[in-house]
């Protein structure tokens, strides 16, 4: 009798690699997941939210009609007195000196080349509020002219005055290096010369 009748057939053997543990998925702590997602929204939800800023913002020029000067940095348009921001001309009654040390009546030089500015075509005027005296403050520009305030420090006629922004400095120190207008010669601040001519009492 052979082998295989007596003992049966061998059995085989088949290796099995050892099961392998279940992958665990990693999980991000709780506080770590929300820091992110404040992160993230931080980053990316202020512009996803924030409201889309309009084309030139600032002040819409308004166009005048009937406009004249009052004196070096006020207009009268109709009913509305507008007095140009950033700048302060010298009074109407104000004198300076030239370069010779003659007096001149530089207010009034100041008043004459704003009426001119303001009669060369139209007027529009961009307002930023008002003053303790009512008067609307503005930006105003002619046809000719961007922006008829910084024309007149440019000219030396008038000088920066709380000019918070800075619009006029530059015009005010080429006016001065160049020594035109006022610069020729020796003139008081305008905001002092009032001060000193204020009615007292």
């Amino acid at each position: 009798m052979s082998d295989i009748a007596r003992f049966g057939r061998p059995r085989v053997s088949r290796f099995r690699p050892p099961a392998l543990p279940p992958r665990r998925r990693t999980r991000l702590p709780l506080p770590a997941l929300v820091i992110g997602l404040v992160v993230l929204f931080i980053a990316y939800g202020g512009q996803i939210f924030a409201p889309t800023p309009a084309p030139n913002s600032g002040p819409t020029p308004t166009t005048l009609s009937d406009v004249r000067a009052v004196d070096g940095d006020t207009l009268h348009a109709g009913s509305e007195r507008i007095r140009l921001v950033g700048i302060d001309a010298p009074e109407k009654l104000q004198t300076c000196r030239d370069a010779r040390g003659q007096a001149y009546a530089c207010g009034m030089a100041a008043t004459e080349r704003l009426a001119a500015l303001v009669a060369i075509g139209r007027v529009s005027c961009a307002a930023q509020g008002h003053d303790r005296y009512g008067r609307t403050l503005a930006v105003c520009s002619t046809a000719e002219v961007d922006d008829v305030g910084r024309a007149l420090v440019r000219e030396g006629l008038a000088v920066s005055y709380m000019d918070r922004d800075g619009r006029y400095t530059a015009a005010e120190t080429a006016a001065r290096d160049e020594g035109l207008g006022l610069w020729r010669g020796a003139f008081e601040r305008p905001a002092d010369w009032r001060r000193r001519h204020r009615p007292q009492g």
